[in-house]
């Protein structure tokens, strides 16, 4: 493409693709399904299922004879239909059914299959034999393709269909699934949950959660709402669901679109694989979401409620067509999650929100990947459901919102979900509408931000000319060459005078690098570029620490101070430290305190260390002494050690500062410390995080005693998160060969948190001697999350054992030239001496 004289490559990304990775389009089989129904017997201690799949087929051409079927590792019994024995062929991944006479267009077919299976994945049974402290549970996760392993169906997003669950489980247990419950039988020690979804939705978010638990009811707005947990937690209910009602009456009033189902449901499960799961009227969470009065204190579960929450219009209501397209249901839910944080707790925080989004996407771009928000080359449809999918599409919205306007945003959330209610959608379809709604072209917007790789990086330069009275604002395109070549953006620019006059520009910038002139009447006090955050760019201002100090203590907005607290890190002066004390104490929003904080910890100064120690003396907000005391880590002496300490034997605090004490203690490197973590080894908390916190404090400590207690936190007596914090926690160290054998060890477990840690011990590491694991896991592992991020480490170690190489050689031939020199210089004095 060629623009603006300039020429425009397609912008892959880079080290996303793996030499055997093919694009993947949508599947297009021959049939509907309008309907799943499925009879189950859930043997909950013997880990089976039996069931009676009748799947309800139509014909989408004439002659068809042959439907093929996702099963994966079942015994089928049979196949029938009407009565009658259907030929079938089944692989073990796939039942391949030859019907017994041809389907004209249009004609339906009720297919029914008996089947057993033990499943390897789609269905989990949580039972206390396998894991400490749990209630009994069997719990689904369809999201991407594993309802195949428990339901014999077709599985991709690309079809929707009613679904029908009839489960038959021991009679003490609860049955929880889609839609409406319409009645519950027993027929002697066994119970009967008979629940019917008459709304079409996507294969993969049908599901099932079985268990004892404990149930809090309400509504809004006539729509019932169920909050489930495990019995024994109905306490902790309303502190993680009390905000549902609002959360629901907010997306129906910001999209337009009322609640478009007949109830909400939300269970929390253990051992849950992931953070939640958004099924159709009932999201599935992880019980670590739930927590205590004094976890309250900072730890809150409405993010992850309002994510899950807002799937039931964007994900759910409308679905992406396929894999490739995922940012239509993440995006739109980790943005709407933002929005309702700024409709609760305001601007600053809806910020911050966006800086932690931008954040996390930057991190993922610097240290694994870039690819294109839309791709369609991966090898497994997990792989999609990353940084890109989440913060950075969220971050595209929020731009997309603030070029068009929120009110004309709003208006083409709302066309795009009426248009394509219990539908599916891709891209394009948005895109249109966006046009369609706006009357304008946005084919630019999503072909540098949606279809091509990287962000733009801004090289911002401002000089203020006293003679002409110009205010000259230089701007650079320094993105990497694995970004789009040139980016179309506004730019917003707030300009205050010494006087306190605002003078507010619009930039638009649509050229590699470009000089806007602006005439001041006045000298310019303070230049802030893009005050409110209305566009995703990375920002790189060259100004000097005077005007980072006053941006950090004069400007009343949150993103530029939050910026200066961040740029001023890389200046180590006595004005810099005393400039960030004052913002962690008395900065407004407690965001810019823990990036003053953070900024003290990295400057690394004895002066910015007793910023800190001052600062502790007076701040009581949890975040920001949590703050205080990671930072406290970057000090190894004495002084430290017993401050840290202090707040870690201190019951007052809160659970996370004392986790943070601990890890930073441990940071010191002060040996008499190892006696006060190994307390805290015990000490009860939200989630383990305080003993997780001594783990890692042991860790960096870096003692013989320390690896000893670490190992025996890797038994499979130990709750899971304590597990993996010590499995990953044996990183630390490397001269021990325990270290390996136990990583590799862990590899191995069943649970994927603890295979997990194996990993990322093994990405820290950079070992050769872990290849042989992780070349195992991205062959063998069950979850195509290990299988990635496997083969990601194992690349990485092989290429800096080739860079090894390489300086080896480039050593070698170094000495073999100085060799030939030394020779060389030999003979010619042999010659001068002889001449």
């Amino acid at each position: 493409m060629i623009g603006d004289n300039v020429v425009y490559v397609k912008k892959h990304g880079r080290d996303w693709a793996f030499p055997d990775y093919e694009p993947n389009y949508p599947r297009s089989p021959d049939f509907k399904v309008k309907l799943v129904k499925v009879d189950l017997r859930v043997h909950v201690y013997q880990k089976l299922i039996e069931g009676l799949a009748t799947l309800s087929i139509e014909s989408v051409k004439d002659g068809l004879r042959v439907i093929e079927i996702d099963a994966v590792d079942m015994y089928i019994k049979s196949v029938r239909s009407s009565g009658r024995e259907l030929s079938f062929y089944y692989d073990g991944k796939v039942i391949q059914i030859e019907l017994d006479q041809n389907l004209a267009k249009g004609e339906s077919i009720d297919i029914e299959i008996a089947y057993s299976a033990k499943p390897k994945k789609g269905l989990y049974f949580i039972l206390p034999e396998d894991y400490k402290n749990v209630v009994p549970q069997v719990w689904s996760q369809g999201e991407t393709e594993d309802n195949r392993y428990w339901i014999p169906m077709y599985d991709y997003p690309n079809i929707k269909c009613a679904s029908e669950l009839i489960i038959h489980v021991p009679k003490e247990f609860t049955v929880l699934s889609n839609g409406k419950l319409i009645n519950v039988g027993e027929e002697g020690e066994w119970k009967t949950w008979h629940w019917v979804m008459d709304k079409p939705h996507s294969p993969y978010l049908i599901a099932l959660a079985i268990g004892l638990f404990d149930v809090i009811e309400e509504e809004v707005d006539g729509i019932p709402l169920r909050y489930y947990v495990p019995k024994g937690r109905k306490n902790d209910i309303m502190r993680s669901f009390s905000r549902t009602p609002d959360i629901i009456r907010f997306f129906s009033e910001y999209t337009g679109v009322p609640y478009p189902w007949d109830k909400y449901d939300q269970v929390c499960v253990s051992e849950f694989i992931f953070g939640g799961m958004e099924n159709t009227t009932l999201t599935i969470l992880t019980d670590l979401t739930l927590h205590d009065e004094k976890a309250h204190m900072d730890f809150e579960s409405e993010p992850l409620v309002a994510h899950e929450a807002a799937h039931q219009w964007v994900g759910n209501l409308v679905t992406t067509k396929d894999w490739g397209n995922i940012w239509l249901n993440e995006s739109f839910a980790t943005y709407f999650q933002a929005l309702y944080t700024r409709h609760w707790k305001g601007e600053a925080e809806f910020i911050y929100d966006l800086i932690n989004f931008l954040d996390s996407y930057l991190r993922e771009y610097g240290t694994r990947y870039a690819r294109p928000i839309v791709t369609r080359v991966y090898k497994y449809a997990t792989e999609v459901f990353d940084s890109h999918a989440y913060p950075k599409g969220a971050l595209v919205l929020h731009t997309l919102k603030n070029i068009i306007g929120e009110d004309t945003f709003r208006a083409v959330i709302k066309r795009f979900l009426e248009k394509f209610k219990f539908d599916v959608a891709d891209t394009e379809d948005f895109r249109k509408v966006v046009e369609e709604v706006t009357g304008k072209d946005f084919e630019w917007f999503f072909d540098q931000y949606i279809y091509n790789a990287g962000h733009p990086v801004l090289k911002i330069n401002h000089i203020w000319d006293p003679e002409d009275k110009t205010l000259s604002i230089s701007i650079k395109q320094a993105q990497p060459d694995d970004s789009w070549d040139v980016y179309k953006l506004p730019l917003e620019l707030l300009v205050v005078t010494d006087s306190g006059k605002e003078i507010r520009k619009i930039l638009w910038i649509k050229q590699k690098q470009e000089t806007f002139l602006i005439p001041l009447d006045e000298k310019p006090k303070r230049v802030c570029i893009d005050p409110e955050f209305k566009v995703f760019a990375v920002l790189d201002i060259e100004q000097g620490q005077e005007q980072w100090i006053d941006q950090l203590l004069s400007c009343k907005h949150t993103y530029c101070r939050l910026l200066a607290a961040r740029q001023l890190s890389k200046f180590k002066s006595s004005k810099v430290i005393e400039a960030l004390k004052k913002a962690v104490i008395e900065d407004k929003f407690w965001g810019v305190s823990v990036e003053a904080a953070n900024s003290l910890g990295k400057i690394g100064l004895s002066e910015s260390k007793q910023a800190l120690i001052d600062a502790e003396k007076q701040i009581k907000h949890p975040k920001v002494r949590r703050a205080i005391a990671s930072a406290l880590g970057n000090f190894k002496d004495k002084e430290v050690a017993e401050l840290l300490k202090r707040i870690l034997e201190n019951n007052e605090e809160s659970y996370y500062v004392r986790a943070s004490a601990a890890e930073s203690l441990g940071k010191t490197k002060q040996e008499f410390v190892f006696e006060t973590l190994k307390k805290a080894l015990d000490i009860p908390s939200h989630n383990y995080v305080i003993t997780n916190g001594a783990l890692r404090g042991m860790a960096e400590l870096g003692l013989d005693e320390c690896f000893e207690v670490i190992k025996s936190y890797i038994s499979r007596d130990k709750p899971t998160l304590v597990r993996a914090t010590a499995v990953m926690s044996l990183a630390k160290f490397p001269e021990k060969k325990e270290t390996f054998y136990l990583i590799n060890e862990a590899s191995r477990d069943e649970n994927y948190r603890i295979r997990v840690a194996a990993v990322r011990a093994a990405l820290e590491l950079m070992s050769p001697k872990l290849l042989p694991m992780l070349d195992r896991l991205a062959k063998e592992d069950l979850d195509e999350r290990i299988i990635r991020l496997s083969r990601e480490i194992a690349q990485k170690i092989r290429k800096n054992l080739e860079k090894d190489v390489e300086y080896q050689k480039l050593r070698e031939e170094i000495e073999k030239i100085k060799e030939e020199n030394r020779k060389l210089i030999e003979r010619i004095t042999k010659l001068e001496y002889k001449g």
